[in-house]
């Protein structure tokens, strides 16, 4: 990824971010533990092979398979200061399949008819900074900012494998409507990039529910793409989408 397409994407936000002052006006922690079953799509493949893009569908037989996700939040009322959010999720899918065509990975052969196993992980943890352009206004919270996704996965056919390990800004966003009357909230959150060898798109919808107890609970739809060339030595485009629960705890 070049530094000036870096640069010119983070600059404007930067200079948003700054213009701006984190507008909660006391000191919360936020954590959550969320259970994701998404389906996987996608195609594969290390720049050297010759057999094209391995298909993880029809080639390997990926389904579903569960994933988890945690997260920390904290905010406070310091001027121009961000507020930060952590989140690991893992996200990582293997699977025992017979070949219907010869495929070809990190110079290794595997012929048609061959039993293979495979594993794409795709897991990877949010570094964000953001800022509240409104908190709990007229119903509405909305929050804005950056996000650094560092990747520490792999992709392995058998013995071969390709180490993931990438890492990129994103920009971030996150609403909610509070139903008046209810201790209910409809929301919706977005890590985006689309810069370079890099197009990542990550979208939550949910409905989230917090006792006057401050715990809580979050039903939501997840869908994350992800896109890379040339990363690595490898070239993906890859897909995971799925109902997720999360249960959350406002300190």
């Amino acid at each position: 990824m070049k530094l000036k397409k870096l640069a010119s994407l983070l600059t404007p936000i930067a200079l948003a971010l700054s213009a701006t002052t984190a507008s909660a006006d006391f000191i919360g922690v936020y954590t959550g533990a969320a259970y994701w079953s998404p389906s996987f799509g996608g195609e594969f493949r290390s720049e050297d092979s010759n057999t094209g893009m391995i298909d993880v569908d029809d080639d390997l037989s990926y389904s579903a398979d569960p994933a988890n996700s945690f997260y920390l939040a904290f905010e406070h009322p310091i001027p121009l200061l961000p507020n930060v959010r952590i989140e690991r999720t893992n996200l990582a899918h293997s699977s025992d399949s017979t070949l219907s065509r010869t495929i070809e990975f990190n110079g290794k052969s595997y012929t048609q008819g061959s039993d293979i196993n495979s594993n794409f992980d795709l897991t990877h943890t949010d570094w964000t900074a953001y800022y509240e352009f409104l908190d709990d206004t007229l119903w509405l919270s909305l929050d804005a900012g950056v996000t650094l996704r560092v990747f520490d996965g792999k992709v392995r056919i058998e013995n071969e494998d390709l180490g993931l390990n990438v890492f990129t800004p994103m920009m971030y966003g996150k609403a909610d409507v509070f139903i008046p009357g209810t201790d209910l909230s409809v929301g919706g959150m977005i890590n985006y990039i689309n810069i370079g060898d890099v197009i990542m798109a990550d979208r939550r919808a949910y409905i989230a529910y917090e006792s006057p107890f401050r715990v809580g609970a979050e039903l939501g739809y997840r869908s994350f793409d992800f896109e890379i060339d040339s990363i690595d030595n490898l070239d993906a485009d890859f897909s995971a989408s799925g109902f997720y629960g999360a249960v959350t705890l406002h300190l």
